[in-house]
């Protein structure tokens, strides 16, 4: 009888042992993205998608840059522009600063890109997001925080203007954690 209660306490010890041991988390895994980031330069423009870690072990958004090469405006459609999930459209992308009643109401003001001009902006997907409550002070701190890009293909798809039209780029990167399919 004594023995038995020892096995079975040993057995739980053991169990207990084994679900703390190496389990992957998002925090303890190393996350690679291939390739790191993706570019494409055309005549009107060179747009590149970069996945950004920030302050954590993982990817949580991308540090989009664009560089008008024509000799018109380019405008950035927010509200048209897409975060893509292994190639499927999974909502709107964000940024800081951005208003969620514009978001919500698909208002976001576009982004205007003189010739010559570049700009830079970090963009997450809205859906992987955690807005900070309007009556918190965000002065000198985030109103959201980015969420971990998950496994697998992760990109953007860019809508853009221009005098002749619009243009959809697609970008993307694979995600993964290290040593996983």
């Amino acid at each position: 009888m004594n023995c038995r209660r020892m096995v079975a306490f040993l057995f739980l010890i053991g169990l207990a042992l084994w679900g703390c041991s190496g389990v992957p988390t998002p925090s303890n895994a190393i996350w690679i993205a291939q390739p790191e980031f993706v570019e494409v330069d055309n005549h009107l423009l060179r747009v590149r998608i970069a996945p950004q870690k920030g302050e954590y072990p993982y990817y949580t958004f991308f540090l989009l840059t664009l560089t008008n090469k024509s000799n018109a405006d380019l405008i950035v459609d927010w509200n048209a522009s897409q975060y893509l999930f292994n190639g499927t459209p999974q909502g709107v992308l964000v940024f800081e600063g951005i208003d969620p009643v514009a978001v919500k109401n698909a208002m976001v003001p576009p982004e205007t890109v003189a010739p010559g001009d570049a700009f830079s902006l970090e963009i997450m997907p809205m859906r992987l997001i955690a807005w900070s409550p309007i009556k918190e002070n965000t002065a000198g701190g985030r109103s959201i925080s980015p969420g971990m890009l998950p496994n697998g293909e992760n990109g953007i798809r860019l809508a853009v203007r221009h005098e002749n039209g619009h243009i959809t780029i697609p970008l993307s990167v694979r995600i993964s954690r290290e040593g996983s399919p």
